[in-house]
């Protein structure tokens, strides 16, 4: 496999095809990302970088460049809005294991910094991927401009509702998990900058935290029906909503401005029968949408870059290289998309016998089981 030789098309510029094809590009291949954009934007407010992604941008000379624009954690706490803390993840301990802790950073900052990390000339904007064909020698794709593209490899890195995905496994069902979720940037100094914190309180959760001096990431969960709309009044009515949070919630509210909040449905999607097919093959929410409640769905998407790209690069055939790509990423993508769907399940128990033995079994979980999970989570298997 003579790498340059290899023409490699990445369809979506979001976290994991960017992250994708700089890992690519930095291991000698030809690589070209199509965005249906006109623009790279971020979808979505705020993101962690937990270790895992850390470190494989750290891989990717990236890992520094990424740290200095938003905010390294020292701690992850969950709470009750009523019984109080009910667990610590110490990101310190973290940090002195596998040396890089999580980072809270805006989205848009952190697709800047993969963007400026693609060799010039090589993202195309403005072009929506309708469609995948194969021929045994090549895969091609189709854009809505009428225009084609044909590669040795196209990757689809085209989000939860993956167009290339129909070319490997078709008619796969989103899961709703049944919440919705408000996501916003307030414009406020938290006194800790360097913890998370989400709080629980039945149908409805708040979990915020800085990604600058004076930016707070903020999200939202609650229970309710897939499709709504953004209400009128929505600051009030959040002001309503978390009226018996404890504070800094309903100051963070305070301070975000009503244009910087949208909406989410959280979906998911279940376990592929395969993550690849012919010359075609699946990386992020493309393979294995999650919800976001391990704030691991970047990460774990920044994972298959740097997995795929290792891989790649070990002069295999492309057959046996998706497979032992698949090998790879496919246990632990899919544990933990399990582990997000349960730990949201958790989040929002509304009767109280419940909530009580669910906050008790949380408090009970001793820290070095805590560490061990941590250490599952945060590590690398490439």
């Amino acid at each position: 496999m003579v790498k340059q030789q290899i023409k490699i098309i990445v369809i979506g510029g979001g976290i994991g095809g960017l992250s994708t094809a700089v890992a690519l590009q930095q291991r000698g291949f030809n690589v070209h990302v199509y965005e249906a954009a006109p623009e790279i934007r971020p979808t979505g407010k705020g993101i962690w970088l937990p270790t895992n992604a850390m470190l494989v941008l750290d891989r990717l000379n990236l890992g520094d460049v990424v740290a200095d624009r938003g905010i390294p954690l020292q701690g992850i706490e969950i709470h009750d809005k009523r019984a109080g803390l009910l667990q610590r993840i110490d990101l310190e301990a973290v940090e002195n294991r596998f040396g890089r802790t999580t980072t809270s950073i805006l989205r848009a900052d952190l697709q800047a910094a993969l963007t400026a990390a693609l060799q010039p000339g090589a993202l195309y904007l403005n072009k929506r991927c309708v469609g995948v064909e194969q021929n045994g020698e090549a895969a091609t794709a189709l854009f809505a401009d009428g225009t084609s593209a044909a590669a040795d490899i196209v990757i689809g890195a085209d989000g939860i509702r993956s167009v290339v995905r129909e070319a490997v496994v078709p008619d796969i069902k989103l899961r709703y998990s049944g919440q919705s979720c408000y996501l916003g940037v307030a414009d406020i100094t938290l006194p800790d900058v360097r913890t998370v914190r989400e709080i629980w309180g039945g149908r409805a959760r708040f979990g915020y935290s800085a990604v600058g001096a004076n930016k707070v990431y903020w999200f939202a969960p609650f229970k309710e029906p897939a499709g709504g709309s953004m209400p009128a009044g929505l600051l009030n009515m959040l002001h309503n909503r978390y009226a018996d949070f404890p504070r800094p919630v309903r100051d963070i509210i305070n301070h975000t401005s009503v244009e910087e909040i949208i909406r989410v449905d959280l979906n998911d999607i279940p376990p592929l029968k395969r993550w690849h097919q012919g010359r075609v093959v699946l990386i992020g929410d493309a393979a294995h949408a999650m919800t976001p409640n391990l704030g691991q769905g970047g990460a774990q998407a920044i994972e298959d870059a740097g997995a795929f790209a290792h891989v790649l690069a070990q002069n295999l055939s492309i057959a046996d290289a998706f497979q032992k790509y698949e090998q790879i990423r496919r246990p632990k993508a899919t544990r933990v998309a399990a582990t997000a769907w349960r730990l949201g399940q958790m989040a929002h128990m509304t009767k109280s016998w419940p909530r009580r033995l669910r906050n008790v079994a949380f408090r009970m979980i001793p820290g070095w089981v805590q560490q061990q999970q941590a250490e599952a989570l945060y590590g690398l298997e490439f």
